[in-house]
Formats: C-alpha cells, structure tokens, sequence
C-alpha cells in the first residue's frame, strides 16, 4: 500500500499532497520535481481521503471550486438576449435564438421571435425551417 503526504514545493513553497513510494515528485503548480527523501513531510498516510483531508483542514481548501461573481438569480430572457447579440454569424445566431426560445418556452411563436429580431422576424424563421434547426409542433408553433 502506498504512502501519502502533505509537502511543500522546494521550489514554489505551496502545499501540496505527494506520493511518498516514488523517487521524485512533480509540483501541479510549477512543475518542479523534487526528490521525495528530502522533502519534509507535514502529514502523512496511507488513506488518500484522510491525507486529503488533513490538506484541507491545513489550507481551506475543501476541494470544491466556487464560481466568482456568478448569480444567483439570472434572468433567462436576459441572458437570452445577451448571448443572441454577442452571436458572430447568422448560422449561430439561429442556433442561439431557437434552443434559447424552446428551453424558455417549450415550443414558441413568430411573435417570440420579433421580440429579439424585429426587422427579419420572418426570415430568420424561415431560414430556421429551411435548415430544420426548428420544426411547426402546431400551426404558428415552432420548437428546436
């Protein structure tokens, strides 16, 4: 059974958890490889989960990674409309706008459509029909 433990990097001093039965051991952060016999060893064990533990008790990090400034509560719509106008090109536009109106939706209208592109409503529908990116569930509905 292998041996496990908490280190430091001789080259970067950041923590990091090591393999203990190996001749060297290379750094995630800066890649360094350092030789397993002279590193000094904080923390060890045989049960990964526990030194893992141990590395998070001693660093904060309970492995998990957290999403800055993301939101709690968007706007679906919003972010609809966002993405439609950040679109490149007229193929992905019509992407972006017939899934983002069907997972809003389930099924939507021409009306739904104008809401975000005024001018070419019909159109881009059309053109959306032609390239079966959607099809009519229903008179005047339409789904991706």
């Amino acid at each position: 059974m292998s041996m496990y433990g908490i280190v430091r990097c001789f080259s970067c001093s950041r923590p990091r958890i090591a393999d203990l039965d190996g001749k060297d051991s290379a750094c995630p952060y800066c890649g360094n490889r350092d030789p397993v016999k002279e590193m000094k060893v904080y923390f060890k064990s045989e049960d990964q989960s526990e030194v893992r533990e141990a590395f998070g008790k001693i660093t904060g990090f309970d492995g998990q990674t957290e999403r800055k400034h993301a939101r709690a509560e968007t706007d679906p719509y919003s972010s609809l409309v966002y993405r439609y106008e950040h679109c490149t090109s007229l193929e992905e536009k019509m992407d972006v706008l017939s899934e983002g109106l069907t997972e809003l939706y389930g099924t939507f209208t021409l009306e739904d459509v104008e809401k975000l592109e005024p001018k070419n409503a019909e159109k881009i529908l059309k053109a959306m029909l032609d390239r079966c990116i959607v099809y009519e569930t229903k008179y005047g509905r339409y789904r991706a």
